[in-house]
């Protein structure tokens, strides 16, 4: 069984990481978007994430996964969270809406964002030391 595919497994995670920070900052700096209740309010946004599917193995060897993807976007609530502000210009009877954005949710996923993106990295250090050895290698 090859290594190869280990770089391109690794490299899909870590593409799929990148995207995932950059929706949960999104989310965090759109967190305190208030508008005028009855306005469209910001959206959260979740990734929607899956498997590829199994690269094309040689006979007798197990179905490789092939990394993950996103394949979506969802979007969470449009009501959004109607909060007291009476000092704010964009209130309406002294209430604004908020973005129905969990900001404790938001830290714990960017936590777990940013240690599947340093699993996936320290995976493609180790698969590149391993290829730097095999081409040192004198016949």
């Amino acid at each position: 069984m090859s290594m190869f595919p280990t770089i391109a497994v690794a490299g899909s995670g870590l593409n799929v990481d990148e995207t995932w920070i950059d929706t949960i900052g999104g989310n965090v700096a759109n967190a305190q978007d208030a508008v005028t209740p009855g306005q469209p309010v910001y959206r959260a946004q979740y990734l929607e994430i899956q498997a590829q599917p199994p690269a094309t193995v040689a006979p007798g060897n197990a179905d490789l996964g092939a990394g993950v993807q996103v394949v979506g976007v969802a979007l969470g609530s449009a009501k959004g969270v109607t909060v007291p502000d009476p000092s704010s210009p964009l209130a309406k009877n002294g209430l604004v809406t908020m973005p129905d954005v969990n900001i404790g949710h938001e830290l714990v996923s960017l936590v777990e964002a940013q240690t599947n993106y340093q699993a996936d990295a320290a995976v493609l250090s180790k698969a590149d030391t391993a290829y730097q050895a095999i081409l040192n290698l004198k016949g």
